[in-house]
């Protein structure tokens, strides 16, 4: 029997997302921060709302895939729910659906902003990415039509297939900060190492940050980065 080959329709999907702040005319920055494996944008965006500040607009986008924690059958009303980004399957088809869904994002909160009397050029935007959204929002930097101004990996390294030296002849202004906790399981020194040595070669303006802790987000670390 001949092989099956896939064919690819483009399909309307609702998705969701929560904002931290309201849009207002002293909004500056606009930070769209990607939540991680198996975590859902409501939980993700609970450490971000201390920051919240007139001049900050932080939005916190779901991934467009959800499943249940629980792979056993019989799942109840008590059963958790997870989101991801990306498999395997089908991969560069759903790289494709991260591009376009957060560049619809971002548009429409750029809208938003405008209405208010914002001007596009005097927002700053700001893509961070924890754990398995570091590579959402790093191909989206990369790929997108939005002008991607601080690329912010949290516990998880920039992928292979993103080039950071074309990223950075289209995306002059781009600075790239990588987070890491020192005791992160998931990361070892060899990968920090690798890491280094990847944005040292690309000639992309970069910085390392670690702090002390796991596989999380860090109060702290996150006030030092709005800060700037």
């Amino acid at each position: 029997m001949p092989e099956l080959s896939p064919i690819h329709i483009s399909v309307p999907k609702t998705a969701r997302y929560y904002q931290i702040g309201t849009p207002n005319p002293l909004v500056r920055d606009v930070w769209v921060v990607c939540h991680g494996f198996s975590q859902l944008a409501a939980d993700f965006a609970v450490p971000f709302q201390p920051l919240e500040d007139d001049s900050r607009l932080i939005v916190v986008p779901e991934a467009l895939s959800r499943f249940y924690l629980d792979t056993r059958p019989g799942h109840s009303a008590d059963s958790k729910v997870g989101a991801l980004w990306l498999t395997r399957e089908d991969r560069e088809a759903e790289i494709g659906d991260i591009v376009t869904y957060l560049d619809t994002l971002y548009e429409r909160i750029l809208k938003e902003l405008v209405s208010h009397g914002v001007n596009r050029d005097q927002i700053r935007v700001h893509a961070l990415g924890f754990s398995q959204g570091g590579p959402a929002v790093s191909r989206w930097a990369a790929h997108g039509a939005a002008v991607v101004d601080q690329l912010v990996p949290w516990a998880h390294g920039i992928p292979q297939d993103v080039n950071l030296r074309a990223l950075g002849e289209r995306r002059p202004k781009l600075t790239i900060d990588v987070v890491y906790g020192t005791r992160d399981r998931f990361i070892g020194e060899d990968a920090i190492e690798e890491q280094r040595a990847v944005l040292q070669s690309s000639g992309v303006p970069y910085r390392m940050h670690a702090f002390s802790g796991g596989h999380s987000l860090n109060l702290v670390m996150l006030r030092e980065l709005m800060a700037e």
